[in-house]
């Protein structure tokens, strides 16, 4: 090989190598912050959003601590189903803001985050929206992140 062909192959060997790569990997942390999102918009889909969380999630709020979480989308189906009984049109949007994730290891998160819960009934003129900080924690499960602790506070 000549001296001009060394000097090109290197080159070339670089910048083909771009094209076999990805350009961008997600990282830990857009992966969770993926699925805190996910979470968010799935608030008219319980069902989905569970695929989301641990078997053994635990949510406390300020007034209630569920730590059953097959018992948790029981009574959240059951609330659902009678507030769509009486009120077909029932919608709520979700909203993430200003979101901080931080990974610990290479199996742990922590996410916190402000929520805007908003409740826009089909008969009926919207809601007040309800704020809350959440702070969750996620780890994963066979690649995979889920949410297994949730702790929103309204101050």
């Amino acid at each position: 090989m000549t001296i001009l062909n060394k000097k090109l192959c290197i080159p070339l060997i670089f910048f083909s190598t771009l094209f076999y790569t990805p350009i961008a990997m997600a990282s830990d942390e857009e992966d969770v912050l993926n699925v805190v999102l996910k979470w968010a918009s799935l608030e008219n889909d319980l069902e989905a959003q569970a695929e989301l969380v641990t078997g053994d999630r635990i949510q406390l709020f300020e007034m209630w601590r569920r730590a059953d979480q097959a018992q948790n989308l029981k009574v959240q189906l059951a609330q659902r189903a009678s507030i769509l009984k009486q009120d077909p049109g029932w919608n709520v949007i979700v909203t993430v803001e200003a979101p901080i994730v931080h990974i610990y290891g290479d199996d742990a998160a922590v996410v916190s985050f402000k929520r805007m819960y908003e409740v826009i009934p089909g008969n009926e003129p919207p809601r007040p929206m309800w704020q809350t900080y959440i702070s969750m924690t996620l780890i994963k499960e066979n690649d995979d992140w889920k949410i297994a602790h949730m702790h929103g506070s309204a101050d």
